[in-house]
């Protein structure tokens, strides 16, 4: 939590000082200069940040579903296509794939600095997720994601439809964040926030969503401090005009100090304040996660038999259904 707020303390200083400006698994040590972004949703959605050697170093569910796919993995270490067929496989072991059905879609994206390194990331997770559903007698395909949903956000944010994605996830992540705040980072400091939360702030979704609730809460109590920093703002522009008399420059100090003063305390209170909460919802997180297991173990239970049946049926007609999914598959590209 430190980490974060220490973030967020640099990010918002930034702004003031340059007028510019649950998851299951562990995370290892890379530069976030060297990281990439992937999400896989089919209903279960989750998400991968991978290093440059497309290993994955953190994990995330993006909805309860998600949730109970991942309990049941590990998917740290794995590189991204690997993972990819990891999370198909328990997706249909879990039945949010249909064996039977005739259109299952694993939805991806891929983000990053690296436009062939995207590519070719892209490419590796399809070919690897097309081979499972082959291998499986599946109907099913990858498809990139669709994100005309945040058509509207792209454009009031003046970004990309991707970079609209990544900060509404990031807003969700932080909520005691700010849309200015993550519109001032980088590529590279947004995923290293997204990276963070996976191992040290993740919590179960439902907690998540609590928490979320609680912070809006906190957020309009301490709406001064939100006002104080635009403020500032204002007042360190101001101060960057050179046809300032000394006698107004003094005066706009003086009151940008009072203002600062005002702010730093405020700001402590407040981070305190947060704190306090995502500790009160951690203390909840062992007993929900442990009913997300059981539910994963009750999914497997009630679909063993329809997939069991499933393979008997491609055992005796492989090759007819392999030849009919791969036409299905061409003639939906």
């Amino acid at each position: 939590m430190k980490r974060i707020f220490k973030l967020l303390s640099m990010v918002v200083g930034f702004c003031l000082l340059c007028a510019s400006f649950f998851g299951c698994n562990s995370t290892t040590t890379a530069s976030a200069e060297e990281l990439s972004y992937i999400s896989m949703r089919i209903n279960p959605e989750i998400e991968l940040v991978v290093d440059e050697e497309g290993e994955v170093v953190a994990v995330n569910a993006i909805n309860e579903d998600g949730e109970t796919v991942l309990c049941e993995l590990e998917l740290i270490g794995m590189t991204a296509e690997e993972a990819g067929e990891a999370f198909t496989a328990m997706a249909t072991e879990l039945g949010f794939i249909d064996v039977d059905g005739e259109d299952a879609t694993v939805y991806i994206l891929v983000e990053g600095n690296d436009t062939e390194l995207m590519e070719k990331l892209e490419e590796k997770i399809t070919e690897k997720i097309n081979g499972f559903f082959d291998k499986k007698g599946i109907f099913g395909k990858v498809s990139p994601e669709e994100l005309e949903a945040y058509e509207a956000l792209a454009a009031e944010w003046e970004v990309s439809l991707k970079d609209a994605r990544m900060i509404s996830r990031i807003l969700e992540l932080y909520p005691e964040m700010t849309v200015e705040e993550i519109l001032a980072l980088s590529f590279e400091e947004r995923i290293e926030l997204i990276k963070e939360d996976s191992v040290k702030n993740g919590m179960p979704i439902d907690l998540r969503n609590e928490y979320r609730e609680a912070v809006d809460a906190v957020k309009e109590e301490y709406a001064e401090l939100f006002e104080l920093a635009k403020e500032l703002k204002d007042l360190e522009t101001q101060l960057q005009n050179e046809s300032l008399s000394e006698e107004d420059r003094a005066l706009i100090q003086e009151e940008y100090d009072t203002k600062k003063a005002e702010y730093d305390e405020l700001k402590k209170q407040y981070e305190e304040a947060v704190a306090a909460l995502k500790a009160e919802k951690s203390e909840k997180a062992e007993e929900i996660e442990n009913e997300i297991k059981e539910k994963a173990k009750e999914r497997r239970d009630e679909f063993a038999e329809k997939l069991k049946e499933h393979e008997d049926k491609l055992q005796e007609q492989k090759e007819e259904i392999e030849d009919k999914i791969k036409q299905w598959r061409e003639n939906r590209k």
